[in-house]
């Protein structure tokens, strides 16, 4: 399966970020450049779409560490949604749930 990342706005005036694909070690640089350029262009509240993803590896979780880091020096958040069961569980197992927001869906209020 290929990795895409697609965006678009939200009527809140964030940006959702839809990921399918594997977020590992060949697409993580990808990702992240992603991210750095919406913020770079002044997209710095993101909701990150993880329904498409079924497996994040260490280099996926540290792209997605970046992007929370960026986005919040830059003034903004970045939320992640619609998880998958390895993602969620990889995510709780490294405690990372204490510093992302975790939301049910895409679509919940922010």
């Amino acid at each position: 399966m290929d990795f895409v990342v697609q965006e678009k706005p939200r009527a809140d005036g964030s940006w959702s970020v839809m990921v399918t694909g594997r977020l590992n070690g060949a697409t993580a640089p990808e990702f992240k450049k992603h991210l750095v350029s919406m913020v770079d262009e002044g997209k710095k509240k993101l909701v990150i779409d993880m329904s498409g993803v079924a497996f994040v590896d260490s280099s996926g979780l540290s792209a997605l560490i970046s992007g929370l880091k960026i986005a919040r020096e830059a003034g903004g958040w970045l939320k992640l949604a619609s998880l998958q069961d390895q993602p969620l569980s990889v995510i709780k197992l490294m405690l990372l749930d204490r510093i992302f927001e975790i939301l049910p869906s895409a679509e919940a209020g922010v």
